[in-house]
């Protein structure tokens, strides 16, 4: 027993795990942003102006589309937007409307499940966003974590073409990936601009050396129990 509860500390010393983190969220940007800093932040507008559509479902930093005359460096790095290939205009940057330059959309097309994946280069500890109306009266949000459950919940919109604010900080740099969708009461399956996601350092990894010692201090004390052992026989 003493053996294998050792061999446990051991698989211990070299793998840890932790729960997600505890979200908070906001709806105004200002303590959204005194919340999250000094860290620091990107913030995505989508450009100036309209692309569309975004025919390959998949919108990042290298996406290249000359004839919507989208280009790499246009969209901000660090995060990958994408929903799946659909007809017509199924993924767009669009303009108008109360917005400010670009923001990003999608028509549901037949499509009542559409919905937009937000994936993070690196996981990240806050992000947030501006919608109004056109979301519809509601959205559904899933934050998932480096590990530990989802953050799954169900947001409603104010009816009016004023920009709505959404933030959510968790306690850790655990945001792998985000899923957002609408209710399906508008024409729009989801609607945002002003993207803000944080830029967190990374996670300090072990030197090799560290999970060595680890390894041999674990060993040690697999072999003293073990001695300890015969000797009581004796």
């Amino acid at each position: 027993m003493k053996q294998i509860l050792l061999t446990g500390l051991v698989s211990l010393g070299l793998v840890s795990y932790s729960d997600a983190g505890l979200i908070t969220t906001y709806s105004n940007r200002a303590n959204f942003d005194a919340a999250i800093s000094p860290l620091p932040t990107t913030l995505e507008d989508f450009t100036d102006t309209y692309h569309f559509p975004i025919s390959t479902g998949v919108l990042n930093s290298a996406t290249n589309l000359p004839g919507i005359n989208l280009f790499p460096g246009d969209i901000q790095a660090g995060v990958t937007y994408s929903t799946p290939i659909g007809y017509n205009f199924f993924f767009n940057i669009d303009s108008g409307g109360a917005y400010v330059g670009g923001f990003l959309d999608a028509f549901f097309g037949g499509d009542p499940n559409r919905e937009l994946t937000i994936t993070f280069d690196s996981p990240v500890s806050a992000f947030g966003f501006d919608t109004n109306h056109r979301m519809g009266t509601d959205f559904d949000i899933a934050i998932e974590f480096t590990s530990g459950p989802n953050f799954i919940q169900n947001f409603g919109v104010t009816n009016s073409t004023s920009m709505e604010f959404f933030g959510f900080q968790s306690s850790a740099a655990d945001i792998s990936q985000v899923t957002l969708s609408g209710n399906g009461d508008s024409v729009f399956a989801f609607v945002l601009d002003n993207f803000t996601f944080t830029n967190d350092p990374a996670a300090a990894v072990p030197e090799p050396s560290t999970f060595a010692l680890l390894g041999i201090g674990g060993l040690a004390l697999v072999g003293y129990g073990w001695r300890r052992k015969r000797q009581q026989a004796a």
